[in-house]
């Protein structure tokens, strides 16, 4: 045996040197920012929604955006209960997404759809009632009947919102968050925009007040979800969820 055979191969492997590691660090600090960025901007993208509604509502008096506010207080407490359920999309399909195992990324999505479909229907009934918890909790009564004629249009809201969010974990896991950003900036003015158009009945349509700011909200809401729909198909047929390994980064490597 020589004295080469001797040297043990771990003290020969190549060291990291201090240039390469932050080489590295920079190069995984920008890929999360890469992913975290469009993340963040889709949902300051729906808190914008939101703010048009309040922004509108607010020329018709402090009532009606007191009115408002509650009657968004209501849906966030309903909404919460499902999007906690909901946002478990995320993280399996992640999971699964580093494991490289497509079929259980396509699972969690499906679970996250029939979950959403499942919970929301008697999520909706909190809403139909909104004015009585409203009363219950010691609103004034003419406050609490506006509050519930928002309400009463932001009612199919939950189903299809919960199913975007469902979409958005899929195609946040799969490192494909763009689309989702997309879809949800061009639905702040198109939802201005009906906003305004039922709230004050311009154009020839209906005055609905709140009832029809609320109804504007759940179509604007809806909308992005069925532009959404095609996104998972359309990531499979470009290979973002194949997870070979010759994929690069969307691969998870």
């Amino acid at each position: 045996m020589t004295s080469l055979d001797k040297i043990d191969p771990a003290s020969i492997a190549p060291r990291t040197t201090p240039a390469a590691s932050g080489h590295h660090l920079g190069l995984e600090l920008a890929e999360t920012l890469k992913l975290a960025g469009p993340i963040a901007l889709t949902q300051l993208g729906q808190i914008a929604m939101m703010t048009t509604d309040l922004a509108l509502i607010g020329r018709l008096g402090g009532e009606a955006v007191a009115a408002a506010s509650l009657a968004h207080t209501v849906l966030f407490v309903s909404f919460t209960v499902g999007m906690g359920l909901v946002s478990a999309v995320a993280p399996l399909a992640a999971q699964a997404f580093g494991a490289r195992k497509p079929h259980l990324i396509r699972r969690s999505l499906r679970v996250g759809l029939w979950v959403a479909l499942l919970v929301s229907l008697p999520l909706m009934a909190l809403r139909v009632y909104g004015e009585q918890v409203l009363l219950m909790l010691g609103q004034a009564p003419a406050i609490a009947e506006l509050a519930q004629q928002y309400l009463s249009g932001l009612v199919w809201t939950i189903l299809p919102a919960l199913w975007f969010l469902a979409i958005r974990g899929f195609m946040s896991a799969i490192n494909r968050p763009e689309p989702i950003l997309w879809i949800t900036l061009a639905a702040i003015p198109a939802n201005a925009l009906l906003v305004y158009l039922l709230l004050y009945g311009a154009w020839g349509l209906p005055q609905l007040g709140l009832f029809g700011a609320g109804l504007a909200t759940s179509s604007s809401i809806s909308a992005p979800f069925w532009r959404a729909c095609g996104l998972p198909r359309a990531a499979g047929r470009s290979g973002n969820i194949t997870c070979s390994r010759t994929s690069g980064a969307s691969t998870g490597n």
